[in-house]
């Protein structure tokens, strides 16, 4: 019968394969070579992945040397399909971003973004995830994110949409957007909040020393992005040898709100460093204490709760920092980001620039789904 299950699979015909394996399977249960002409069967299939897990489960648990050395001729041959599998998807994507090239507005310089992965999903996305970028499975593996979104690549927007498209196609969230888009989006750093009736008017600076205003209905807005960014100060403390060193701590944290105004195409973006909070609208709560002791940690978390009263169902980005703490190695990709950020610092730092894209991406994410780039 053995030789007849390997015609029937040669010859194509796999129903009967399989029906035989069933007829041996129950009347010679202890047969070796079942469980060998099984995942004979599945490769002949194209099942390659249960195949190849079938083939090392019969390497590990026998010892029979000529089901081993079977086993082995099926592992390479399906090593050398998927080898030749992949050869052939680089070409065809190579082809695909030389295609891409030609169309307008490809030469843009743009930004891939990784979405968050659940763990469950991981192993077998970081497994297509190499196969697409053409790198070995344990770096894709670092490479998912679990958390947030990841930074992952800057190039042109012709090559960055067809790794975006195949990413998606194999299950694996991303999207692309160009850098430029991120800086023609109009941000109002605001100083205050002068009113909230009949619409919400702010005070606004549009350059260091000027002041304008600006006005908004509540409905038009869509998000919050939320976002710390950490204060760098200088100290000095005595080394171990007792001499004195220069360092740089983190001594505080500012806090940073925008609201998304999709159909004004515009950024509100709160400071609590630079909000001040005794000018214009008085921002309270019942938990407002005495007149004069509040401090700028409680004039924010007031700040809050105001927002969540007046915005009590739109989206919250937080996630900020583990996005911001790969962001900072794209140091050149920060230096093109207009933070919007005033207030007074020691040095500038990229920290600033990175709030500033990952509430731009999250500003621009929902358009770009409608517009296919992911």
């Amino acid at each position: 019968m053995l030789e007849e299950i390997l015609e029937t699979i040669n010859n194509g015909d796999y129903a009967t394969a399989d029906r035989l394996l069933t007829e041996l399977q129950e009347q010679d249960p202890t047969n070796p070579w079942i469980s060998f002409y099984h995942a004979r069967l599945l490769e002949a299939e194209g099942k390659t992945e249960e195949a190849h897990h079938d083939y090392l489960t019969l390497l590990r648990t026998l010892t029979h040397p000529k089901i081993i050395a079977q086993a082995r001729l099926g592992i390479n041959r399906i090593t050398q399909i998927e080898k030749n599998h992949e050869q052939e998807a680089q070409s065809q994507r190579k082809f695909a971003i030389k295609e891409a090239m030609t169309t307008t507005g490809s030469e843009k310089m743009g930004i891939l973004v990784l979405e968050a992965i659940s763990a469950e999903a991981k192993q077998a996305a970081a497994q297509k995830f190499a196969q697409i970028m053409a790198i070995d499975a344990y770096s894709a593996r670092l490479q998912l994110p679990s958390r947030s979104w990841r930074l992952y690549r800057t190039g042109a927007m012709g090559m960055l949409t067809v790794y975006a498209e195949a990413l998606n196609k194999a299950e694996i969230p991303c999207f692309c957007v160009p850098i430029v888009e991120v800086n023609q989006i109009t941000v109002y750093p605001v100083l205050f909040i002068e009113s909230i009736d009949p619409q919400v008017t702010v005070v606004y600076e549009p350059h260091k020393g000027q002041r304008d205003i600006f006005s908004f209905d509540w409905s038009r807005v869509s998000q919050r992005v939320e976002g710390m960014l950490p204060i760098f100060e200088e100290y000095v403390e005595r080394g171990l040898r007792g001499k004195m060193e220069r360092k740089i701590k983190i001594s505080d944290y500012a806090k940073v709100c925008d609201l998304h105004l999709p159909s004004q195409k515009a950024i509100i973006r709160i400071c609590d460093q630079s909000y001040q909070f005794h000018q214009g609208y008085a921002i309270k709560t019942e938990q407002v204490v005495a007149e004069g002791q509040n401090t700028k940690r409680d004039y924010w978390i007031y700040f809050q709760k105001f927002m969540e009263q007046k915005l009590p169902n739109v989206k919250v980005w937080s996630d900020f920092t583990p996005f911001a703490e790969n962001a900072l190695n794209f140091a050149e990709l920060l230096k093109q980001i207009d933070p919007h950020i005033n207030f007074m610092r020691r040095e500038e730092t990229p920290w600033d620039a990175a709030f500033a894209l990952y509430s731009g991406l999250a500003f621009l994410k929902p358009h770009k789904a409608q517009q296919g780039y992911q």
